[in-house]
């Protein structure tokens, strides 16, 4: 008679050959002769859960482990069957005695992290997965659940505004893989959406873990361009690039932080940088065809923007520079489509709003052009005008009993524009109107308004903030009112004059302005130098010197601030006078313009101001000039007295200036005459 180690032996080969039906008839046999044979209830216990029997097996493997509790095998497989049978708790119990019996089980630390993920406990299944990464670290299953449960964790944590446990979650070791890209995309999704700062902290707090992370660091460089701090976007852009110079994003980050400083040159550079790293970062094509722009070669800046769109179609930046250059191509069609293109792929992109807004608006399509306009708070150019208005903003319907505050915003020139839209808000019937303005505009606008319904206010002494202003029920941005009350041009409240001079200041200057004959004419050739793209609105008093010279003119210099440099060196014919040093506000302008036959302006205040007072007014434009000048007009809807010449060549002042000088010696030869 067989013993029973041979009967197990033979039971066995039974098992291992596939004969199950026999295997199992054998281990029966022994456990009749011996009930508590450990080794007969494991492997019989195995044999039932090869074959469908996960409750039996279970019962064989209890029975087994009261035998030998120190088996880990026998623990192993209870947790397994248990798993089959969905108890989660019970193989998770199992898989627990299991690892404490054998802590190197690496089977075993596997089950445990799929049971606890099961039963919900998370944290506790990744821990375990890290014990396992430690053991077997190329473990690609193991890895792959690791970097599930590490993103699980990571979401709740940052959905949960708990953000500096999850960087210090997902910048451990097991974490890295997967937790620095999910904390870079979560704080470029906080970026795209207008949340800087919030971007801007995560980032931080990930290199406070991982300083040598150059994602981070280029990424982070952006926050701060957006923060209009370009130098220290500067410093972490070059950092980036220092630690991966071989990569495209860090010199193309440089080149963003470099070209918000005007060091244009040096931005190309690290542009082509960019490129010779990657010769398809479309990012830098783009970045690269938006600096061409600014130089005249608008046909190259859109040959880069159309490749960088090749390469990369959902890149909204690049169908924004595509766009510009159309606009400067005179293609305005083409342009809007490219921006309408940009906010398909990227409908928060703020500065394909804006640029739709200005093409919009120069078309004349001011119902879309407003709507698009009012994007403008959110854009790079008016980030230091946004304001933390308590008050909401008022939707145009009936004021009886309510006050408003009517706040000026951007230039002086937008003021005295839009000004004109303040009796729109009187004829809503408010309580009290405070309109708040610049400093300079201030005597000019409370000589044109009803103190008894308005009350005229310098800005908030912390500007952009809003310490000091009076308490009113609602509140609304000067130019907002024409998205309220002008959806057409024909709708433009264009009477002039709405705005008059002070008749004391206008008889003090008309004597001073007395003496030899000529048509008199106030000249005005540059504007306030910080405004984006004053260099190219500007013509400076050389490029206007052609008008300086016509016989029978007397040319008054109406200029202020940092323009008035260009008188020093200049030779000046007897005919021009230099009133600048003598104007001390717009009130002190508007007096001098009353008496004079015409102005010729550049782009600025005192174009609107001659317009708004009726007066005279050429205007000398660039190329590609501001939206309320519209596209090839010679008048304006805003100024039935303007008169608007252009530039027909990018930089090119000459032409205008030229044909200006013609103009005013047949004004001369009229009055002769």
């Amino acid at each position: 008679m067989a013993t029973i180690a041979e009967a197990l032996a033979i039971a066995f080969d039974h098992h291992e050959s596939g004969r199950l039906a026999e295997a199992e008839i054998l281990y029966g046999r022994i456990l009749d002769a011996d009930p508590h044979q450990a080794t007969a209830l494991h492997l019989l216990g195995v044999l039932y859960g090869q074959t469908d029997r996960p409750k039996l097996a279970a019962a064989l493997f209890v029975g087994a482990i009261g035998l030998v509790p120190d088996n880990p095998g026998l623990r192993y497989d209870l947790a397994r069957v248990r798993l089959i049978l969905e108890d989660g708790q019970g193989a998770v119990d199992a898989l627990r005695r299991t690892l404490a019996l054998q802590p190197d089980h690496a089977a075993a630390l596997f089950q445990l992290a799929l049971a606890c993920r099961g039963v919900g406990r998370h944290d506790e299944s990744l821990l375990v997965l890290e014990r396992l990464l430690t053991l077997q670290p190329d473990g690609l299953e193991a890895r792959y659940l690791a970097d599930r449960a590490v993103e699980r964790e990571g979401r709740e944590l940052l959905d949960g505004g708990k953000v500096g446990q999850a960087v210090a979650r997902l910048t451990r070791p097991v974490a890295e893989a997967v937790g620095v890209p999910l904390l870079s995309a979560h704080a470029a999704a906080l970026y795209r959406d207008g949340r800087v700062e919030e971007a801007a902290r995560l980032f931080r707090g990930l290199l406070a873990a991982r300083p040598a992370e150059a994602l981070a660091l280029w990424n982070l460089s952006l926050c701060r361009l957006d923060g209009r701090d370009a130098a220290a976007a500067e410093r972490l852009a070059r950092r980036a690039r220092a630690l991966a110079p071989q990569e495209a994003e860090g010199h193309a980050k440089l080149g963003l932080a470099l070209t918000a400083q005007g060091r244009r040159e040096e931005a190309m550079t690290a542009g082509r940088a960019a490129l010779v790293c990657d010769p398809a970062h479309a990012p830098s094509l783009s970045n690269l065809g938006a600096l061409t722009i600014r130089i005249g070669e608008d046909a190259q800046a859109l040959r880069l923007a159309e490749r960088a769109l090749r390469l990369a179609p959902d890149l909204g930046e690049a169908q924004v520079v595509r766009g510009d250059a159309l606009v400067h191509l005179d293609r305005p069609r083409d342009a809007e489509e490219a921006f309408r293109s940009a906010l398909r792929v990227a409908p928060q992109l703020v500065v394909a709003h804006w640029n739709l807004s200005h093409l919009l608006l120069r078309l004349g399509d001011y119902a879309a052009g407003w709507a698009e306009y009012e994007w403008r708070w959110r854009s790079e150019a008016l980030a230091g005008q946004r304001r933390p208005f308590r008050q909401p903003l008022w939707d145009g319907t009936d004021l009886a009993g309510r006050t408003i505050l009517v706040h000026a915003e951007q230039g002086l020139g937008d003021t005295i524009q839009f000004i004109r839209f303040l009796d729109h808000v009187l004829q809503a019937a408010p309580a009290h109107v405070h309109l708040e303005a610049h400093g300079p505009l201030l005597p000019l606008l409370e000589r044109n308004t009803d103190p008894a319904r308005v009350t005229v206010i310098p800005r908030a002494p912390d500007f952009p903030g809003v310490s000091g202003l009076p308490d009113t029920d609602v509140q609304i941005p000067l130019m907002s009112l024409a998205g309220l009350f002008c959806p057409s041009l024909e709708a433009i409240p264009a009477r002039v004059p709405y705005l008059r001079p002070d008749p004391r200041r206008a008889a003090a200057w008309s004597e001073r302005l007395e003496g030899r004959p000529g048509l008199r004419v106030g000249l005005v050739w540059a504007g306030n130098p910080s405004f984006h793209g004053d260099a190219q609105r500007s013509p400076r008093l050389a490029g206007l010197r052609p008008v300086l010279g016509v016989p029978g003119v007397r040319v008054f210099g109406l200029q202020k601030g940092p323009g008035r440099d260009d008188l020093e060196g200049m030779a000046l014919p007897p005919s021009f006078t230099d009133l600048g040093p003598d104007i001390a506000d717009f009130a002190d302008t508007a007096a001098i313009m009353s008496n004079l036959d015409l102005v010729i302006s550049s782009c600025t205040g005192p174009a609107h101001l001659a317009g708004a007072l009726g007066v005279p007014v050429w205007v000398v434009l660039p190329h590609s000039p501001d939206w309320r000048w519209m596209m090839g007009r010679e008048d304006s809807p805003w100024y039935p007295t303007a008169r608007l010449f252009r530039q027909t060549r990018s930089g090119d002042w000459s032409g205008p200036a030229a044909a200006m000088a013609r103009a005013l010696r047949r004004l001369v030869d009229g009055l002769k005459g």
